[in-house]
């Protein structure tokens, strides 16, 4: 084995290359000479959307871009997940949120909102045969209401009806597939929205009894950015003078308005092709530089977890403590916590924390094939007076190594699948890709259907390589080294 010097070399490199890959975001400069960065979510039809050449449109995104261009800046447009948007708004992933967010008094004491720039209220909305007879929310009691998670409409039930089961999903596309199969009461939701969302979809829903409760749209920003909310406001002021606000408002919502996206529109095949193929590959290249960087850290970390005592009873300790930590949280918190937490941009916080997760479950492996060896062929090497190193690289590694293959390249097979998560740190990769798309085809099954198949075909040749890998290993008797 190597002494405890070189060991602590290695870690020590490692850990320094990893930490200079991993750089702070600069904070958000606010000048003419920068772009407003602007978050929506782009699964919000027709105020966000992405349209049949695959770029953003909607309500919401006009409306951002005339605000930027009467402040003299560039827009740069973020999707993002609702559920996460003020979090990346305060962590200044971004300057505004123009994603069509309702004013509470909860969201006001974290930040600052501009003059209401639309109107609208919160509606329930039921199958048209309406299986459960229920005219109004007061009759859904002790029955399922689904919501997009991250809403107003979750906090408004809770409180004002407590006997309504409250379903909480991630789009209004997977609400709609379950009212569509009655395993929901009804939905809430925006009375524009989901009015618009019905007919486009082209679904069997209507909406019944009074609104909830009316609700005022405005711009967050951040509390310290007190210039750029008065200039957003003198910005909406400007617009409704001039007649740009209804002007965009007729565009979307008017008698002779277009309709975009769902069944009579949707995206055609090649952008569908295009957004796929380009999401795909960037879950491929997230995943291949994770597993590089994981597996050349699993190695050190591998070997610091197969002595605890002796030389390396010094750093045993600290490795052993990471590695536990990361294998037993979820690799979902720590994408949240280097993103927002750490303030890392969202690929080299997704490259970063599914390296060190594939690093802590590759070193136990590592770790298992070194304890496979058994300790007499260390003592027969030194006999032959080879040293430690020329023990573990001539004699205990390739033993080794044969055994952890198997487990390694189930590893491997892991964190591809666990690159899907990355799409909640707003990383383009192919799960956000097709969501998307189906947020304007309104086509769930079909899309998630093809991202599995995709998915399949990478990781099926890799496990079935891991059990040829295997049978070799078996066939040429090193089996029970």
């Amino acid at each position: 084995m190597p002494s405890l010097p070189a060991a602590v070399r290695i870690v020590c490199l490692l850990g320094i290359i990893l930490a200079g890959l991993c750089p702070a975001a600069p904070a958000i400069a606010q000048n003419s000479d920068s772009p407003l960065r602007v978050a929506l979510t782009g699964k919000y039809p027709p105020f966000s959307y992405y349209n049949n050449q695959g770029n953003l449109a909607g309500f919401d995104v006009d409306v951002a871009r005339q605000i930027a261009e009467r402040l003299g800046r560039r827009i740069e447009l973020v999707a993002t997940e609702w559920d996460g948007i003020l979090a990346g708004l305060l962590a200044e992933k971004y300057e505004a949120i123009i994603g069509s967010m309702a004013i509470t008094p909860e969201r006001a004491k974290r930040v600052s909102f501009s003059e209401p720039y639309y109107q609208s209220g919160a509606q329930l909305f039921i199958h048209r045969d309406n299986p459960a007879k229920v005219y109004s929310i007061a009759e859904c009691d002790g029955r399922q209401v689904s919501v997009v998670l991250g809403e107003t409409y979750q906090r408004y039930l809770e409180q004002n009806y407590p006997g309504i089961q409250v379903v909480t999903l991630k789009s209004s596309v997977e609400i709609f597939d379950l009212l569509e199969q009655k395993r929901v009461t009804g939905f809430v939701s925006d009375r524009l929205i989901g009015s618009w969302q019905i007919k486009t979809a082209d679904r069997p829903f209507v909406p019944v009894g009074d609104l909830l409760y009316a609700e005022k749209m405005a711009i967050p920003v951040r509390k310290e950015d007190s210039q750029l909310l008065a200039d957003i406001n003198r910005a909406l002021q400007q617009m409704r003078r001039d007649g740009t606000m209804q002007a965009i408002h007729n565009k979307y919502f008017g008698l002779s308005g277009p309709v975009v996206g769902g069944s009579s529109g949707g995206m055609s095949t090649g952008v569908v092709v295009a957004k796929l193929g380009k999401g795909f590959a960037v879950t491929l290249g997230i995943a291949g530089a994770a597993l590089a960087i994981g597996f050349l850290l699993a190695i050190p970390c591998g070997l610091v977890l197969n002595h605890p005592r002796g030389g390396m009873a010094l750093i045993y300790w600290p490795v052993r403590t990471v590695v536990d930590f990361l294998r037993g949280t979820p690799v979902l918190i720590q994408l949240l916590f280097a993103w927002m937490g750490l303030g890392l941009s969202p690929y080299i916080a997704a490259i970063g924390t599914l390296a060190a997760n594939s690093m802590a479950y590759m070193a136990e492996v590592v770790r298992a094939g070194l304890i496979s060896v058994d300790y007499g062929q260390v003592l027969a090497g030194r006999a032959l007076a080879l040293n430690r190193w020329q023990v573990f690289r001539h004699i205990v590694w390739p033993q080794a190594f044969r055994v952890a293959i198997p487990p390694l390249m189930n590893s491997v097979v892991a964190l591809t699948k666990d690159t899907a998560l990355v799409a909640v740190i707003s990383v383009a990769e192919v799960i956000r890709e097709a969501q998307a798309i189906i947020s304007v085809t309104f086509e769930p099954r079909k899309y998630y259907f093809i991202v599995a198949v995709m998915f399949f075909v990478v990781t099926f040749p890799l496990m079935k390589l891991a059990a040829l890998m295997e049978r070799r290993i078996r066939q040429k008797g090193f089996a029970h080294d």
